[in-house]
């Protein structure tokens, strides 16, 4: 696990921009796992920005409101449509978002794990955390062995995962125990591993 702790929000969401281009600069069929809500607006402008080749790049976001349609204004497919999809040229066969209206949600779950896996799983994933600790839904009661699947919104694991990296402001980080470490280990990076 690396903590990246920058200044702002800004200057946070700047790293972990550059890291997501990363991805797909260096795997052009990168499967993505993305998110919606305000904070990865700004990493998907600057993303956008950097006019990278989407052509062979499969999505799949994180999740959908049950019982709200794709076409409907406040749906997940909407938000990702206005802020990433529309500005770049993935295809649309390539884009995997949950279906709030499928008529069976647990089948539709397993299909798409199934989706994930036949893609060959993913490359990296977006994610932020509320601040209740819930992460892409997972709220803090969820099972570590848990998939795709209903939940009902009211700790996160990710320190368990063998290369998870967190891009923090100094407000989020001020409660950290370890912040100056996390600190001297990013500043002090060989410079292979900088990005």
């Amino acid at each position: 696990m690396e903590v990246i702790i920058q200044p702002n929000a800004e200057v946070a969401s700047e790293m972990a921009a550059r890291l997501f281009s990363h991805t797909i600069r260096t795997k052009p069929n990168a499967v993505l796992s993305l998110a919606t809500g305000g904070f990865p607006v700004p990493l998907y402008r600057q993303v956008i920005q950097q006019n990278l080749d989407w052509s062979h790049i499969t999505s799949f976001n994180l999740d959908e409101y049950i019982g709200v349609g794709a076409d409907h204004p406040h749906s997940y497919h909407a938000f990702m449509h206005e802020n990433l999809f529309r500005h770049v040229n993935i295809n649309p066969a390539n884009i995997h978002i949950p279906d709030g209206m499928a008529a069976d949600p647990e089948n539709f779950c397993r299909s798409y794990e199934e989706k994930i896996r036949a893609a060959g799983g993913i490359d990296i994933q977006l994610l932020g955390i509320g601040t209740d600790g819930h992460i892409g839904f997972n709220e803090p009661t969820s099972s570590l062995a848990s998939r795709t699947r209903i939940k009902t919104l009211t700790a996160s694991a990710l320190q368990l995962h063998s290369s998870a990296i967190f891009c923090l402001d100094e407000e989020a980080a001020s409660e950290l125990i370890r912040a100056d470490y996390y600190r001297c280990v990013f500043d002090n990076k060989p410079a292979w591993q900088v990005i």
